[in-house]
C-alpha cells in the first residue's frame, strides 16, 4: 500500500515538473521573440 503511494507520488513531483519546465519553456521562447522584435526594430 505505501509503495503505491509512493509511486503516485513520484508521478504527480513528475508530472508537475514536466508542466513546470514546459511553462518555463514557453516563456523564455515568449522572451526570446520580444527581444528578436525589438532588435528588429532598432536596426
Amino acid at each position: 500500500m505505501i509503495h503505491t503511494l509512493v509511486k503516485l507520488k513520484i508521478l504527480k513531483l513528475t508530472i508537475l515538473g514536466a508542466f513546470g519546465a514546459g511553462v518555463i519553456a514557453t516563456l523564455i521562447v515568449k522572451e526570446m521573440h520580444k527581444k528578436k522584435k525589438t532588435e528588429d526594430i532598432d536596426e
